[in-house]
């Protein structure tokens, strides 16, 4: 049996080699330090969404971006309209056909002299040369948040740094000329945008002008000049001269132009794309506020979002609907919930179901908790991973479909839209944000639109007998056992339902 000794070596050997697999670098030079730019009131953006009616200091024009191809259109008119500057901060940046469209649009606005500053998270598993060689882009600024110090065996650098790299920044916007953002639940990548994806997730953003436009840019701004953005220069120096006639050559080889201007995913037969081109694009206008954590966030600060976020839920008047994809709500978030329905208040939760949820994990968790809720008055919604729903408010797509947006209305006026699932790691761990807005006639006409949507799209949970239910409105049936989960899935969520993880879901 190996003694005390034995194992104390076998730890010095492995931090070698966690020591060897670390990129060896110099004294990176000083960072610099940018800010975004302002309105720019002579830019087409600004002329296209500009209006004298409200005043944007206090209030915000939204427009619901529930469709992904939608979604995925209002992001590259943005890029494609940017005069000054475009700012984009996400958590995962994929390598496929949308991610490299947008990538191609950005070159092509550095390429017109626009400001291209771009905040990844590292999480995911990225190429770094690919990376510099869009940084080397006179006008392209790439910093990673967070990184991995790592960069060949990023399995063990978690391991030897846990502590810090699993804070994660789970922010999402982007920004174009301080005019415009796009801000809401989605990354970049096919799955979200509706794109040839096996999965499709059902996501929601806003497009948004006006005052929180401005406090998106300020909460990027406090990212990008964090001590935890890295410029991706600091961490490898291979990068070649990013040359036009390359990209060219990429542009044709993965035929990125063809695939989204003809065929079943031609952009420019979308009705999105008419209103834009023809300024029927009619924005809802209430009053609006950004809130989001601060940096510091993952080295123990706390969250400012979820502070600011339990003032509102405390001025509850009458009615609370979360849809949240990762919904673990925790026993003192249970009991919250149930005491607010004793209060007299109706509170709706709209989650995955087991069979829609890509996270099993979570689901075994947060089926703790449901009987909980249900007795305690709680109504719970569980989407089908069937669900087909084309309309408005589209929680999820065709095919297998799962739940991503990440959205409350609260009583009959109040719109919060953003990057928070309802856990303990966007509670504590990771950054998030989101807007919150003022709006009677949108939220009401949501409300109702969502309610007959989930008796297409969800089970309805009751108890019956003592044993938890799971009703189909449409068609009557009820459920004894999770619908549409295979044995292994439900095993492998009542296996991580018995571990002790709860605080990191």
């Amino acid at each position: 049996m190996p003694t005390f000794a034995h194992w104390k070596l076998i730890l010095v050997l492995f931090v070698g080699i966690l020591t060897g697999c670390a990129t060896q670098q110099q004294t990176p030079p000083p960072k610099s330090v940018t800010h975004q730019i302002g309105y720019q009131a002579d830019s087409k953006l600004a002329q296209y969404f500009d209006q004298s009616e409200y005043d944007t200091s206090i209030y915000t024009g939204f427009y619901p971006l529930d469709k992904g191809h939608d979604a995925l259109l209002a992001r590259i008119v943005l890029i494609e309209s940017a005069e000054h500057s475009l700012d984009l901060q996400y958590y995962i940046y994929r390598d496929d056909a949308t991610g490299n469209l947008m990538t191609w649009r950005l070159f092509e606005a550095a390429e017109r002299g626009v400001r291209v500053r771009i905040l990844l998270d590292d999480m995911q598993k990225r190429n770094d040369d690919n990376l510099a060689y869009l940084h080397s882009h006179l006008n392209i600024d790439v910093r990673l948040f967070n990184p991995n110090n790592y960069r060949s065996a990023r399995g063990l650098g978690i391991l030897a740094d846990f502590e810090r790299l699993n804070s994660r920044m789970h922010n999402k916007s982007l920004t174009a000329d301080s005019v415009a953002s796009v801000v809401g639940g989605r990354n970049i990548g096919n799955e979200y945008f509706s794109y040839h994806s096996p999965v499709e997730f059902g996501d929601f953003d806003l497009l948004i002008y006006g005052n929180t436009v401005e406090q998106t840019g300020e909460q990027f701004d406090k990212y990008w000049n964090s001590d935890f953005a890295v410029p991706i220069d600091w961490i490898t120096s291979s990068a070649t001269e990013l040359k036009r006639e390359e990209v060219e050559q990429f542009v044709v080889d993965e035929e990125l132009e063809e695939q989204f201007t003809s065929g079943a995913y031609d952009m420019t037969r979308l009705q999105f794309y008419s209103k834009m081109r023809e300024h029927k694009l009619q924005l809802y206008w209430g009053e609006g506020k950004l809130l989001y954590d601060r940096p510091n966030k993952i080295v123990g600060e706390g969250s400012q979002l979820i502070d600011d976020l339990q003032l509102i839920l405390e001025g509850v008047d009458s009615e609370l609907i979360i849809i949240s994809p990762y919904f673990v709500p925790t026993a003192d978030g249970t009991a919250l919930l149930v005491d607010g329905v004793k209060s007299g208040k109706k509170v709706t939760i709209i989650t995955n179901s087991l069979a829609s949820n890509d996270v099993y994990a979570v689901h075994g968790w947060y089926s703790k908790y449901r009987k909980d809720l249900l007795q305690g008055g709680v109504e719970l919604w569980e989407v089908k991973a069937s669900a087909n729903i084309k309309s408005k408010w589209s929680m999820t797509g065709s095919g297998h479909s799962s739940l991503h947006a990440k959205i409350m209305l609260i009583d009959d006026h109040i719109l919060f839209v953003g990057s928070m699932n309802w856990d303990p790691r966007s509670a504590h761990i990771n950054t998030e944000m989101a807007v919150i807005l003022d709006h009677k006639a949108f939220v009401t006409e949501s409300k109702s639109e969502i309610q007959a949507q989930l008796i297409e799209s969800a089970y309805k949970l009751e108890i019956e007998d003592g044993d938890l239910v799971w009703r189909d409105l449409e068609n009557g049936e009820t459920l004894t056992s999770e619908p549409d989960a295979s044995v292994w899935r439900r095993m492998g969520s009542w296996m991580a339902g018995i571990l002790p993880i709860e605080d990191q879901l």
